[in-house]
Parts: structure tokens; sequence; C-alpha cells
């Protein structure tokens, strides 16, 4: 009796097959057994931050990662070997770095500053000066083209999609220059995607939740931009009402299927070659002109606290029976105190200037209100000394305002004021075939990063990462979930599958690199009860973090401060004459 179709039937009939090889190791990755079996072979302790970006070289024999600490490091993932270690001139956290294909030595890196680094290693001192400044925002993602090293990719917040070709320039230090401008979408971009068979088709993602599929080819006539021909376009109909970010695209290794990561949402997997249906592109401009209203915010979580990150975080719970000790108490208090600023838009810009005599109606009653809780929970003091510790903070960081996030900061924030700097409409045609959607996977969780990957293990496995810090690894048909793995104390944001073998790259807060393969004495068969605990604890946790908002400990000195001002200026006493 022969072996079933699969990866023992490849097995069986390599002899006999000049493709066998092939052929097994596809049949390998499509194998449930060996899914099940991955466990971690490797922890590669190379970096000094958050770890961004993973890539593989074209063979396989090499995988760059970048991250917050500003280097591009080159490991051998068999000897787990250190190549190259070098700090570039980056000047912010870089977000994402690539090899260029067919090449070992020439790699490309862009970064929250919106610079693009083109990079030579054997030619250090010629090149590593070598950046495209031609955004004027964060840019979140590079693209190559399958065996073209000379074709690069970017995209950004600031709404541009740009391609660079190497032949004719190797930088450029114009800011917001129209040389390399491939699309202006006019609204901020958060990642992009090239066919692997069709590399002329470009998938991009735009912050009111939309993916278009255009045609590079079709973009530009005669250097002038005109309206795009969108050849396929997708979103979830019933996130309409609130703009999801798309945190990362996957082509299908056929090409006949799309991958979207929703921040906030679930996985969405899309077909190209469904019957579509036809509706007006208005979708960015609805955006633009009228920016979905977030719910009120409920809690706030400081800036840098993972809390509610890791293998072991659960749903935030009321705990109405506990008795409340004083320091607890005076929390609560500021809690609310914030969370009432953040829901008070009249307030947020008057909070960030010193006190003045004269406020309008709205934010003399906004104040009245809040200050008015104070009095009702008991005088709430702020020692002296931390507002001392927090003047000497500001004064080091007077151009704070200029300085972009990392990508371990949530993205949970109002987007209205970004929106309202893109008023250019969108550059895409008038109708748009909407592909339907085909699967959704469920149970992971992504609320915390700029980037969570989403990408195939072969033909048949969907893998992403989590702000429970597991591996999720579904079957693409079922959308069962078939493997987790614990890959991160907190987060797991990048995915990489090895090209050819049965390897994994993930990365994610911790600050290394984690190699994954089949290992004999693992058999991952995770009970359902298990399953469904995580699963459940991930979705109750992204509806909490939909109204919550992050917020930096100098913002929230700053408002301490202004309040304390306020007490100090009379301004309390004089509310409470008005009332």
């Amino acid at each position: 009796m022969l072996p079933s179709d699969g990866f023992f039937r490849n097995v069986y009939f390599q002899p006999y097959n000049d493709r066998g090889s092939a052929r097994v190791i596809n049949s390998s990755k499509n194998s449930k057994h060996f899914v099940q079996r991955l466990g971690l072979e490797k922890t590669l302790e190379i970096h000094q931050g958050c770890v961004n970006s993973v890539n593989w070289n074209d063979s396989g024999s090499l995988l760059l990662s970048a991250g917050d600490d500003y280097h591009l490091v080159i490991t051998n993932p068999f000897t787990h070997t250190v190549c190259v270690d070098y700090k570039t001139q980056h000047k912010t956290n870089i977000f994402c770095a690539k090899f260029l294909p067919t090449t070992d030595n020439r790699v490309i890196s862009c970064s929250a500053d919106g610079a693009v680094l083109n990079l030579d290693l054997e030619k250090l001192k010629e090149t590593e000066q070598n950046f495209f400044y031609c955004h004027s925002a964060p840019c979140y993602k590079l693209e190559t083209i399958h065996d073209e090293p000379n074709i690069i990719l970017s995209c950004s917040e600031d709404g541009t999609v740009r391609q660079y070709d190497l032949r004719t320039s190797v930088k450029c230090t114009k800011r917001s220059c129209d040389d390399n401008k491939l699309v202006d979408c006019g609204i901020p971009v958060s990642t992009i995607a090239i066919s692997p068979v069709k590399p002329y088709q470009l998938a991009i993602a735009t912050v009111d939740g939309m993916v278009r599929i255009v045609d590079r080819r079709k973009i530009m006539k005669n250097g002038l931009f005109q309206k795009i021909e969108t050849e396929f376009a997708f979103t979830v109909p019933s996130l309409s009402h609130r703009a999801y970010r798309i945190t990362s695209l996957a082509y299908s290794p056929d090409g006949r299927d799309v991958l979207a990561s929703y921040s906030n949402e679930d996985i969405y997997l899309f077909s190209l070659h469904n019957n579509p249906y036809f509706c007006t592109d208005n979708c960015a401009n609805d955006f633009l002109e009228n920016p979905p209203n977030p719910p009120p915010y409920r809690r706030i979580r400081l800036k840098g606290d993972w809390g509610d990150t890791g293998p072991l975080a659960r749903p935030f719970t009321d705990n109405f029976f506990r008795p409340r000790t004083r320091s607890e108490a005076s929390v609560d208090v500021l809690s609310d105190i914030l969370i009432d600023v953040f829901n008070t838009p009249s307030l947020i810009s008057v909070v960030m200037q010193n006190p003045r005599s004269n406020y309008s109606p709205e934010v003399t009653a906004s104040l009245r209100r809040i200050l008015s809780k104070i009095v009702q929970q008991g005088e709430f003091i702020v020692p002296s000394h931390i507002f001392t510790n927090y003047l000497a903070i500001e004064n080091t960081n007077s151009n704070e305002n200029n300085i972009v996030p990392s990508t371990s900061n949530s993205n949970n924030q109002r987007d209205e004021n970004r929106v309202n700097i893109y008023k250019k409409p969108p550059v895409f045609d008038d109708f748009i075939k909407l592909q339907s959607i085909k699967k959704r996977y469920r149970g992971h969780r992504n609320t915390r990063t700029l980037f969570k990957e989403a990408t195939f293990w072969g033909n048949d496995f969907i893998m992403s990462g989590s702000d429970c810090g597991h591996l999720f690894v579904w079957d693409r048909y079922t959308c069962e979930i078939v493997m987790l793995q614990t890959a991160d104390s907190r987060v797991v944001n990048c995915i990489q599958p090895h090209p050819s073998r049965l390897l994994l790259a993930t990365s994610g807060v911790d600050h290394n690199v984690k190699l994954w393969s089949p290992q004999s004495d693992i058999y991952n068969m995770i009970p359902e009860l298990y399953i469904k605990e995580i699963a459940e604890s991930n979705t109750l946790m992204v509806e909490q973090s939909r109204d919550t908002i992050t917020v930096s400990p100098l913002i929230i000195m700053r408002m301490l401060l202004y309040f304390n001002k306020l007490g100090q200026s009379g301004f309390l006493d004089r509310t409470n004459t008005i009332q």
C-alpha cells in the first residue's frame, strides 16, 4: 500500500523524482506533525533593545535583525554565531531591515525619523551615510523585489509609498521631495507587500483600514502623478465604524490570497480571485473629513508599562471588596483626573500650557468639574520633590514633541490630530472592486505595538505573534489553533519562516532573537481548555485596550504641575465661589 499524499509520500518517491527535495521541503512545512513539534532551538542574545525586524537572505544562510539599539546584526543561524554587528548612523529606532535580493553584503533599513539607509557592508566608509531622507514622518516598512537588488520600496506615516532605484541614486537629502514618490495616499500608510508571483502587484494598507492592490507599472505617466486604477481592495465591513490600523500584510506563496492583521482586531484572509463587488472609494475621504470617534477612555496606561503583556497577563477586573490603601486611593483619583482630561478635547492643549487667569466658558466648566472631584475625594497633595525632578527632566526634553515613540508604545492613541495633517484626497480611482473575507483567525492579541506580523508557514498554516507572549499557529482552512508556544516574556512581534528549511525566527520586546525548529522530544498537543482560556483572555483584553490610552510620564507630571499651579493661583477657590 502506497503512503498517502503529503510529506511521507514525497519522501517515499524522492529517489524517482527530479524535484523530490523541493517537494519534501514544501510538504514538510505543510505537515501538522512537524508544526506541533516546533520547539526552541536557540536564543540569540544579540541586541540591547526591542528587536523590531528579522529577515533572511535569499538562501537562508544568514539572518538579519535590527531594533531599538540602532544595530544591524547578521547571524549564522546554523552555527549561532554573529557575523556582523554594525551600529548604524540612524538617529532613531530601526523599524525594518532587509537584505537586498541576490546579495549577502548589501542591506537596507528604515527608522522612526523616516530615514532609509542603503548600506554595503563591504564598503562601510563609502556607504554609511547613504540615507534617503525623502520621508517626512516615520518609515514603517521596506519591500524588495525578487532577483532585483536595485529597487527598494518604502511606506510612511507621511502618506507616501516611495520607490528608489539605486542605479540612478544612492541617497537623497531632500525632505518631502517628489523624486522617489510612487504613490501619495493622502493618509498614513502602515505597511506594504509585494506579490511573490507578480512583482508589479503592490498591496498598500492605509490607516482607514483599507488595503488596495495596485499595479506599479500603471502609476506614473510622463513623470506626472495621476489617478491610480485599483485592481483589488478589501476591508472588514464590520469595522467601518472605527479605523483599525493594519500592522502587517502577507501574500500567500501562490499570490492568490492576502493576509492582513488588524490592530485591536483579528487576522483576515482575503482572496484576490473571488467575484468582487463594486463600491465608491470614499473610505479614505470620509476618514479625512469625518475621522471616527474613539470611545471615551476609561483607563490609562503608563508608557513603558508592560503589565498587561506576557504569558501571565490577565484581563483587568475591578475589585470592589478589598479595602483600598491610601496610596491606591490616590492613584485612583489621579487616574480619574487624567481620564477626564483626555476625554475633554478642550483641556488637552490647555494643560500643556501655563495656567492663565482667563479661560473660555467651556474650559472653565471642565476644570471646575475635574477639580471638584479632587475636593470631593479629599486633599490631593503631590510632594514638591516630584515637581523638582519633573522640571529637571523637562529641561532636558525641550524637543520632546519631535521625538517619535518606540514601537514598544501602544498605538491606541486618538488619531484626529495626526489625520488632520493630511488634507489631500487619495489619488486612487473612484470605483474599486472589494474582495470578500475568506477566513478569520482569532485568539491572539494585537494591541500594544506598531508591528505585529502574521504570515504563512508553507501553504497550510498561518502564524502570528501576540501581546500575550505566545506564538500562534492556525490551520489555514479550518482556522483552528493547532499550536501555541511561549516565545517572549512580553510581546511577540516578528515572525519569519526560513525560505526553505523547517526553521523559524521570532523576536519581540525581549532583547533577543529566537530560533525554532522541530524537536524530537516535543509534541505540542495543547489541551483545548488551555487554548480556550488564552483565547478568551486575549479577547477580553483586546476589548479593554480599545478604551485605554497610553500616557507618557512627562505628560502626567505636566498635568500634575498644572493642577498644582492652579491651586496656588487660587483658581480652585474661584471655581468653588462660582458654584
